[in-house]
């Protein structure tokens, strides 16, 4: 008969093995998704023990395996893994930090997302009825090096008053209480995001409101 400590220990394992899994399915569908290209983004996933499970640095997101996810401890020491972690660590502890509730984030270079950040300090999607609904006005955190613990802080501060918010020239940041929610939130801001920057460019003039007013020009997110 198994002890109660060996049961739970497998049953640990399980839930690790399962978070594993949805990283890598979630890496290949922001990458299906052009969501990220190439070694761009990383993902991370808390378990149920309070560790956490982010992608390695510089591997492919939609051609992920188990060795490429690495454990780690809430302060960012190595639990398991012998790939080094993701460049953008101290990002993602600093929102688990902050964000208790918070069990996965994703980190993607969204591209409409990345471009409308360039020029703008936030994005507003007040026009749109979804994204009035979902967003409303979207922060854009300050350009900071992409890695640092100046952006780490930035971030996290943002994660604390918003679900999603854009990193300047650097993609978006989306938190949940599990990936596919972290997940469904970036699609859906670069969704309205895209489709105000195809109204602006392809159909100009005036749009109207949810209130019913019209307004006299689309936001200038390109």
């Amino acid at each position: 008969m198994k002890s109660t400590d060996q049961t739970n220990r497998e049953s640990m394992n399980k839930t690790k093995a399962k978070l594993r899994d949805q990283i890598i399915y979630f890496g290949k569908l922001l990458y299906e998704k052009g969501l990220v290209a190439g070694t761009d983004g990383n993902l991370s996933a808390k378990t149920n023990t309070g560790t956490i499970l982010i992608t390695a640095s510089g591997v492919h997101k939609g051609l992920l395996n188990k060795k490429q996810i690495i454990e780690l401890d809430i302060n960012g020491n190595r639990i398991s893994g012998e790939l080094p972690a993701s460049s953008e660590t101290k990002l993602h502890m600093e929102i688990y930090r902050k964000v208790p509730s918070c069990s996965a984030v994703i980190h993607a270079h969204a591209p409409w997302s990345t471009a409308a950040s360039l020029n703008n300090d936030f994005i507003d999607l007040n026009l749109l009825a979804e994204g009035k609904l979902l967003f409303g006005r979207i922060e854009v955190v300050p350009y900071q090096d992409p890695g640092s613990m100046e952006l780490a802080e930035l971030s996290s501060e943002a994660a604390t008053r918003s679900r999603i918010h854009i990193l300047k020239a650097h993609g978006v940041v989306a938190l949940g209480q599990d990936l596919l929610q972290a997940f469904c939130t970036v699609e859906a801001l670069e969704q309205n995001i895209r489709i105000l920057g195809i109204s602006r460019t392809h159909f100009p003039g005036t749009l109207q409101s949810q209130a019913g007013e019209s307004s006299p020009e689309l936001p200038d997110i390109l």
